[in-house]
């Protein structure tokens, strides 16, 4: 079957392509090293939103290198507004990944870091090239993960494992990652995309109906963890001296002089 290339809107940073029950959905801002803007978040969104009525399976992926996280450009911009628009999106994108009532696979090159690592833990199955690397920086910068990491990571891998994690910002390998259960399975560099593809082809064979009920009656508590505490908490560190600070410190790449 011929792959079906799909348009979303006016951006250039999200593409998508269906074909036999898969859509195919690239993050492609590489000189940004696919880092999440407003118009990105919300573009990955519309797609899996728009996907087609065939769909049986979705994968996400991201050339050599999968997603650096939220654009750091908006937050050394300092604009709350802007910051909280980014942020309630990012909160529908998880959620919409978390909740699309058909299998999500990501598949991770180079490194799933803050937001990206935050859309890998909504996924449903990651497979991930063995250079990979996985981790949620964001306490470095004075700030917590706030696209849903400190409640999916910690159901994913319990709350000691969760707070070491993000408490020293620790990268994990992709072998550290597949330990952890947070990788389904790793495979050579460059080879997670077509091996993401190849499971997908797998699961279109499978019932519609049984891998929904299976992924919503599996993913049920996650569903209820404080996903809206802990936006309104990273909103409330963008303001702190803390959280300014970080930022600035990120942004001018020298080391953060933290006062509390």
């Amino acid at each position: 079957m011929m792959a079906e290339t799909l348009v979303i809107g006016e951006s250039v940073s999200v593409d998508a392509e269906a074909a036999a029950g898969v859509l195919h959905v690239v993050l492609n801002r590489p000189r940004k090293r696919n880092a999440f803007d407003l118009d990105m978040v919300r573009s990955l969104t519309k797609a899996i939103d728009a996907r087609p009525a065939d769909t049986r399976v979705i994968v996400l992926s991201g050339g050599s290198f999968f997603c650096a996280g939220a654009d750091i450009s908006v937050y050394g911009r300092g604009d709350l507004g802007e910051i909280g628009e980014l942020t309630r999106a990012a909160g529908v994108l998880v959620e919409t990944i978390a909740t699309v009532p058909v299998p999500v696979v990501a598949a991770v090159e180079g490194m799933a870091l803050g937001g990206g690592f935050e859309v890998a833990l909504a996924a449903d199955l990651v497979v991930a090239g063995d250079t990979a690397e996985f981790g949620l920086p964001e306490a470095s910068l004075g700030l917590i993960p706030g696209w849903g990491g400190t409640q999916r990571l910690t159901a994913q891998v319990g709350g000691r494992k969760a707070k070491q994690l993000i408490m020293f910002g620790q990268r994990l390998s992709a072998a550290e990652a597949h330990g952890l259960g947070l990788v389904n399975e790793v495979v050579a560099a460059g080879a997670s995309r077509d091996r993401a593809l190849e499971l997908a082809a797998v699961l279109t064979g499978s019932s519609a109906s049984a891998l929904a009920a299976t992924k919503d009656l599996v993913s049920g508590a996650e569903r209820a963890l404080a996903y809206s505490d802990e936006r309104a908490v990273l909103m409330e560190l963008f303001t702190s001296e803390d959280g300014v600070a970080g930022v600035a410190a990120f942004v001018q790449k020298r080391p953060a002089d933290f006062r509390r």
